[in-house]
């Protein structure tokens, strides 16, 4: 009871009997127990589904670590180094002992096979640090050893990336327990740990020496305890150290995390994610419990990785976190509790190992009991809302409403390691953005042979194969014939590894086509029920459903098969009550089930099935008059406004008792309880409901004689009604509706506090059966059906048809049969829209088409009703739709909005495109690229939901943008190639000037066997091209093969060559070099190589923190490939500042000399 206001939540009415019932359920499964859902705060960062831009869950075979563990790794183009305790590497998937190849701590696989490389030094100790320089050429380790390959190394050395061998002139040393973290930048490296000296000169945790000849540095800051990682602000000036200190340079504001200049070693007090994230201490007994695992970067940020074995006040994240470069400004917080170690970001996604056992306040999984871990992540690079508070986590802090990532539905499975005496995964990623490798001391990934290195890619090399994780005996659904002539299929949704949303289908045996098809979110922390009540297998037959679910890559499983028996046509009783479209209806018998809807009754101890009832066929409950003897609603509900309560009982108690009641707790105190019928010690019944006060109708007459009785309670607009066995008992006008609050039905047993003639018990001693809520007040003959429906009598049965004529529909209800000797007294009509009629045939005009659910009620002349609802399609005359839309071009590409196209009497189903120029696409939004300038008519075709269609058009103007840089070679010139038309003069590297000439409107290049040439553009910088050159060579495959193409990014530092390979037997490959380092090849499948064909050649170069190559190459004059040929990544880009040009190689096995006529360069910004 009681006057609390709680806010009225609208709810919608019973859609009625339909063929086929839906039913997702995020925490209820038919059947299941109480649970109730919370909503989620409205700004937590949803849950997403892996894009392009993550790698899947498949693990790729990849060298192992036999009995030991990887601690650190990094990449130097695609070669992975990776270090830890190991005196063996293993072949790919070879189980622990066999295939073995001695590693010394130390060894280089490549990441795009997965293959062990040559590369193996000998250390004598841990590795617990390794860095690469910026060029590419050595990598700089750091750990607790005192030898490599036989020389004298302590704790630090620089190793050739190539070779192994030790770089010579680099031979400084550090004194202590060892070095545990590594950076570099310029002439300088970083090293961080846990030592007192370097050199030989005092130094604590940190020194810095020249990379040239290992001289100490004066850089010199200071912790008080270990270091554990380092990286270069991307910024520029500082370094980023990490680690379980708490303090640098004497100022213990800086816990665990904080940025010292990189030359001074001054501490930049202004870093503020050392003023938010503090993870350490200095003394007590939580020193060193907590830090700073890892930290890594991109162009844009500082990422890091939290762990802690202490309270809030030492360590204040276990998780991950990202900073903005240069300020140290906190991004966002993933506070997922549980240590965090290894750390990696691609600019777009970050990746994390871990060994989370709750993230609720992210969105991701609660705490499970037992303790359930998992152990990798990823995330947004970017904040997409914020976290929610931590709802039960004593000693942690509370980053409730902190900027926050988005989680990927990512997760693959782990088995943890005992090398490190850590008992962990994942220790260390690295990556080349589309591939990433993960280090630690696993023994499996998915239950397959990886042991402590595994890669993972976007696009894994057979293809995404990791699909829905249950089937057959572990993925049961159930069905069950709830009532005769239907049948309730369910099962627990299923779960993938690395995708969020399955598609369902149900199928019946025997028959090909679905009962259901539906796409459903789910984790593996959370299966919702997805359930579907089939209304077309035969009464009396057998009949096996199977589901299967299957994921965006195709992959699918099966379900066991469930088998039913489906029961005969429905009795009377339950076909009344379904007919009047009951919001939820619980037989109360041997149907245990809503079989109006899908919030399944919950039987407590007390409460007994019995096999008859008042109803054939449903049988009935009985109760035992203790708190436990009653039938609650499973799932939280908007208590009614207008409704009635129906249900029939049986008792001889002198106790009394509740016969239902609404109350807002589903076990325990109820604040809020009203809507109740109860039985008085002297056998009256009370219908209370509260309204500005307990409203209550007392019946005169008892009903505990122990026979079967009918009640109703309903309040409606017609005021609070209460209804015995057919007949209207009493009545309150005035009341029209109770008091807004949400809770759950309970039959049998509730709450009376403050309300009058209270019994002695709550709980009735009786049985019940057949009770219903319905979303209005029922008429008083719809009461009176239901009663005499139940003793035996006949109702009604209505119909009609319809017959539209445009707007206008005749009805005819002629058909409706009254039972016996009755006749038909009243036809009442609800058409759907609002209007109501009368009479056997009526006519009714809609305002507009569309589909109306139209309801006949009959009424007999014994007062009985029968009722039949069905739809009616009003088509009207169809109003065309209007096309419009928008253009906008930008050099060679137009694109169209048809956003204001409109259909008035519908929708519109279709926009078909015509581009004038031969082409067309489709949707509401398009663009097309032209091959040529020039102005066209785009035509817009739309086409509404009933056929009808309009057209328009527009011009497009389009022009080509001018180039940065290029040539179409109408010069001339003997010797060299001159000025270009863009980018200034051309250079010509690689021997005699002489071997370069323009005529003809060709920029020529005539080499000899083994001649290379570079004719170059420097005058203009051109960060991120898109190159593109038209060329004929005129020798064919028979003399030789050649290499041409574009070069990018020229400078001191180096270039990219993207070039067509002109190979001997006829065909052709494109390949991406850096200098002489191979990035990428591809065969180009279609495409001959031959003499004086002209080819044309696209490369485009892009990316900072990550270079990213595209290349295609196709015969011109003919259809440009959608799609790249080829994709190749550079982790450590030449910077993006350098000149533009072409080359041509030819072969030194050559037998005739190779003329190259390139007729046009053009370089413009990519896209």
């Amino acid at each position: 009871m009681g006057n609390n206001h709680v806010l009225e939540r609208a709810r919608s009415a019973a859609a009625g009997v339909v063929v086929g019932i839906l039913v997702v359920a995020g925490l209820v499964s038919f059947g299941g127990g109480a649970a109730v859902a919370t909503d989620a705060a409205p700004t937590l960062p949803p849950l997403l589904q892996r894009d392009g831009d993550v790698v899947t869950s498949d693990p790729i075979p990849t060298v192992q670590i036999d009995n030991g563990y990887v601690w650190a790794q990094t990449t130097i183009g695609s070669t992975v180094y990776a270090v830890g305790k190991f005196d063996n590497a293993r072949e790919p998937k070879a189980a622990p002992g066999t295939a073995l190849t001695a590693r010394s701590n130390v060894l280089a696989y490549d990441i795009n096979t997965g293959a062990l490389l040559p590369f193996a030094p000998k250390v004598n100790g841990v590795i617990k640090a390794v860095a690469a320089s910026p060029d590419g050429s050595r990598i700089y380790i750091g750990g607790s050893f005192n030898s490599v390959n036989g020389k004298d190394r302590w704790n630090i050395a620089a190793i050739d990336a190539k070779t192994g061998e030790l770089v010579a002139g680099f031979v400084p040393s550090i004194g202590g327990s060892g070095v545990y973290a590594l950076t570099t930048s310029g002439t300088a490296v970083y090293a961080g740990g846990l030592f007192g000296q370097a050199n030989g000169t005092a130094r604590k945790n940190l020194a810095a020496f020249n990379t040239a000849n290992g001289a100490l540095l004066p850089w010199a800051p200071q912790t008080d305890l270990q270091v554990d990682a380092m990286v270069m602000d991307p910024a520029g000036k500082d370094t980023i150290i990490g680690g379980r200190f708490s303090q640098i340079n004497g100022n213990t504001e800086m816990r665990g995390s904080g940025a010292v200049d990189k030359t001074t070693g001054t501490l930049n007090t202004a870093w503020e994610l050392a003023k938010t994230v503090r993870n350490g201490a200095g003394s007590g007994i939580y020193a060193g419990k907590a830090g700073t695992f890892s930290l890594t970067t991109d162009a844009t940020g500082v990422y890091g990785t939290g762990w802690g074995y202490a309270d809030a006040a030492t360590g204040n994240l276990e998780g991950t976190f990202a900073a903005e470069a240069g300020t140290g400004k906190v991004r966002w917080i993933a506070d997922c509790i549980g240590d965090h170690y290894g750390v990696y970001s691609t600019g777009k996604v970050v990746y994390t190992t871990s060994h989370t056992h709750t993230c609720e306040t992210l969105g991701l999984h609660p705490e499970q009991a037992p303790r359930v871990h998992r152990y990798s992540e990823a995330y947004t690079a970017d904040a997409r809302g914020t976290l929610a508070p931590q709802p039960a986590a004593p000693g942690r802090k509370d980053w409730g409403g902190t900027p926050a990532p988005s989680p990927y539905a990512w997760s693959p499975d782990w088995a943890v390691g005992v090398t490190t005496g850590l008992g962990q995964a994942g220790l260390s990623i690295t990556g080349t953005g589309n591939m990433i490798s993960i280090g630690g001391e696993f023994r499996s990934v998915n239950n397959g042979q990886f042991e402590g290195l595994v890669r993972f890619s976007t696009a894994p090399p057979a293809g995404p194969k990791d699909g829905p994780r249950l089937s057959g005996d572990k993925w049961q659904p159930t069905a069950t014939s709830l009532t005769p002539g239907r049948v309730k299929v369910s099962i627990p949704a299923n779960w993938d590894r690395d995708d969020l949303t399955l598609t369902y289908e149900l199928r019946r045996a025997g028959s090909t086509t679905p009962l259901l098809t539906t796409k459903v979110d789910s984790t593996w922390w959370n299966l919702p029920a997805v359930s579907f009540e089939d209304t077309t297998a035969p009464a009396g037959s057998q009949q096996q459903y199977t589901f299967t679910a299957a994921d965006g890559n195709g992959n699918t499983v099966s379900s066991k098969t469930a088998t039913v028996t489906v029961a005969d046509p429905t009795p009377p009783y339950s076909n009344a009550v379904l007919a009047d479209e009951p919001q939820l209806y619980y037989p109360l018998g041997t149907i245990g089930q809503d079989v109006a809807g899908a919030n399944s009754p919950i039987f407590r101890a007390g409460a007994k099935l019995l096999s008859s009832g008042t109803s054939k066929g449903t049988g009935a409950t009985a109760l035992d008059g203790t708190e436990t003897g009653r039938v609650d609603t499973t799932t939280k509900m908007p208590a009614p406004s207008a409704y009635s309560a129906e249900m029939w009982f049986q008792t001889s108690t002198t106790s009394g008792g509740v016969l239902f009641d609404f109350e807002s707790s589903a076990a325990g105190f109820s604040k809020n309880y009203d809507r109740n019928v109860y039985m008085s010690n002297d056998g009256r019944l009370n219908f209370g409901v509260y309204s500005d006060g307990t409203r209550v109708i007392t019946t005169k007459a008892a009903y505990n004689d122990n026979q079967w009785h009918q009640v109703v309670a309903s309040v409606s607009p017609e005021g609070m009604k209460l209804f015995v066995d057919g007949q209207l008992n009493d009545q309150i006008t005035g009341v029209t509706k109770g008091q807004a609050y949400e809770g759950f039905w309970k039959i049998g047993s509730g709450k009376l506090v403050n309300w009058p003639n209270i019994p002695t018990s709550v709980s009735l001693t009786g049985n019940v059966n057949q009770f219903a809520i319905y979303p209005y007040g029922l008429s008083a003959g719809q009461v009176k059906t239901h009663f005499w429906v139940a003793k035996g009598s006949t109702a009604p049965v209505a119909a009609y048809t319809a017959t539209p004529v445009g707007l206008a529909v005749a009805f005819d209800a002629s058909t409706s049969v009254p039972p016996g000797s009755a006749t038909v007294a009243a036809y009442r009509w609800d058409f759907g829209d609002g209007t109501t009629g009368t009479g056997k045939t009526p006519s009714h005009t809609y305002a507009a088409p569309g589909t109306y659910q139209v309801k006949l009620t009959i009424t007999d002349s014994q007062g009985l009703v029968g009722s039949v609802k069905k739809p009616v399609v009003v088509q009207g005359a169809n109003a065309l739709p209007t096309a419009s839309f928008t253009l906008s071009s930008s050099g060679l590409t137009s694109s169209a909005d048809a956003a204001a196209s409109t259909d008035t009497d519908g929708t519109i189903s279709s926009y078909s495109w015509n581009w004038g120029d031969g082409t067309t696409s489709a949707g509401a939004v398009a663009s097309h690229a032209y091959s040529t300038a020039g102005t066209r008519t785009v035509t817009l075709t739309v086409t509404d939901d009933v056929g009808g269609s309009a057209t328009t058009t527009r011009k497009s103007v389009v022009a080509e943008p001018a180039p940065l840089a290029g040539d179409d070679f109408e010069q001339a010139s003997s010797r060299g190639w001159g000025n270009a038309v863009a980018g200034g003069a051309w250079t010509i590297a690689g021997g005699s000037q002489a071997a370069a000439t323009v005529a003809g409107g060709f920029g020529r290049l005539n080499l000899a066997a083994g001649d290379t040439r570079h004719a170059t553009l420097n005058a203009t910088s051109v960060p991120s091209p898109t190159l593109e050159t038209t060329f004929r060579v005129d020798q064919g495959a028979t003399t030789g093969g050649a290499y041409i193409g574009v070069i990018a990014r020229d400078s001191a530092a180096g270039r990219y060559l993207v070039r067509a390979w002109l190979r001997p037997d006829g065909t052709i490959w494109l390949v991406a070099h850096r200098d002489g380092t191979v990035l990428a090849t591809r065969a180009v499948s279609g495409l001959a190589f031959a003499a004086n064909t002209s080819y044309t050649l696209k490369v485009t170069v892009t990316g900072t923190a990550q270079a990213s190559i595209n290349a295609k190459i196709w015969a011109t004059g003919a259809t440009e490939p959608a799609d790249w040929q080829l994709k190749a990544s550079d982790a450590t880009p030449l910077q993006p500042a350098g000149g533009v040009g072409l080359s041509g190689n030819r072969s030194g096995s050559s037998t005739a000399a190779l003329g190259v006529a390139f007729d046009t360069f053009r370089v413009t910004a990519a896209e």
